[in-house]
């Protein structure tokens, strides 16, 4: 679909590419319905980041949730907001992350911790388990009973020992650990991987719902008339690959596929002949059985003798609903209806 008006500064072809890809179609209907809402990541106990309220629009491509949402914040389409940073391993780029502390002595992970107590009476300090016994804590120095923690003694920090090498230490070393392919690597090496929450852009709000809600009915118009519609779809041309917003498919005669293009052109004034034009070079390179050309609403008066003259089929109309019923009537698509 081409959106002739422009409101954004942006790059034409990023936001088109967005307004005609179905995924991201899916995702700019949800929003569409309730435009506060807002895509929110989700770590999964695997660690790897997900999108969860856009799996059951996605279905199969709900994996790729965090590509599709790149690329529309990248057109403009969605504004991304920063909500956290995670480490990720720097030889598989994998988000499956642990934090291990080690031994500053040998580097070995199995190390035990306990925590040093004061007797504030008489002075002494030593781990927990030397002031534990049985039920009760006592003094190993005086053996005095210890009622009162806070009053009567305190825990003053940590104590390791690392069962590897038998040393003791107050702090330890800290190291990731890429739990999917094992690879051990220091903080420094980490690489942070940016986590964004979505929400649609307000400042275009009525391009976008003036784009995907147009495409998106009229497929759904084709659909459920029994058509076989693949939105938006890229044919090969004799020159290059020329991509259509709608390419219908029908089984010809003798069983050969039957290819049918369609594009849209959606402005708010006339449309200009230099649509058609393009229209026509992608036709004649990729020569489909039939074409259309959707014209909302309606073109110039230069433009419609452009058409005449390249011979192209017009559909004009004030509206998309009025568009709909005349693409009902046209000939080869009532044929293909019944």
């Amino acid at each position: 679909m081409t959106n002739i008006a422009s409101t954004v500064n942006v790059e034409q072809t990023k936001p088109q590419e967005i307004y005609s890809d179905p995924d991201a179609r899916k995702i700019l209907q949800l929003l569409l319905r309730n435009i506060t809402v807002v895509i929110s990541p989700q770590a999964l106990p695997t660690d790897e980041i997900t999108y969860p309220q856009l799996q059951p629009i996605l279905g199969e491509h709900a994996p790729e949730a965090d590509s599709i949402l790149a690329r529309m914040a990248a057109a403009g389409v969605l504004v991304e907001t920063l909500t956290d940073k995670v480490p990720a391993c720097p030889e598989c780029n994998s988000k499956q992350v642990s934090s291990r502390y080690l031994c500053p002595h040998c580097f070995g992970f199995d190390i035990t911790r306990s925590f040093l107590f004061e007797h504030l009476k008489c002075g002494k300090v030593a781990s927990d388990d030397t002031f534990k016994k049985r039920d009760e804590y006592v003094c190993p120095k005086c053996q005095t009973v210890l009622h009162n923690f806070g009053v009567e003694f305190r825990a003053i920090g940590a104590w390791y020992k690392c069962n590897r090498c038998n040393n003791s230490f107050n702090a330890t070393v800290h190291s990731h650990f890429c739990r999917q392919k094992h690879h051990q690597f220091t903080p420094d090496r980490a690489r942070l991987i940016p986590i964004y929450e979505y929400k649609i852009n307000m400042r275009i709000v009525n391009e976008i719902r003036n784009q995907v809600l147009v495409y998106g009915d009229l497929i759904s118009f084709l659909e459920d008339s029994g058509l076989a519609v693949i939105a938006p779809h890229t044919l090969p041309g004799k020159s290059e690959p020329r991509t259509f917003d709608l390419v219908i498919t029908s089984k010809g005669r003798w069983g050969a596929q039957k290819i049918i293009v369609m594009d849209v052109i959606n402005s708010e004034s006339e449309i200009g002949s230099d649509y058609l034009r393009e229209f026509a070079a992608k036709v004649r390179d990729t020569k489909p059985a039939s074409s259309y050309l959707v014209a909302l609403p309606k073109l110039t008066d230069e433009a419609r003798e452009v058409s005449r003259n390249l011979k192209l089929t017009i559909v004009e109309a004030p509206s998309l609903k009025e568009a709909m019923s005349t693409i009902r009537e046209l000939p080869e698509i009532k044929e293909l209806i019944s």
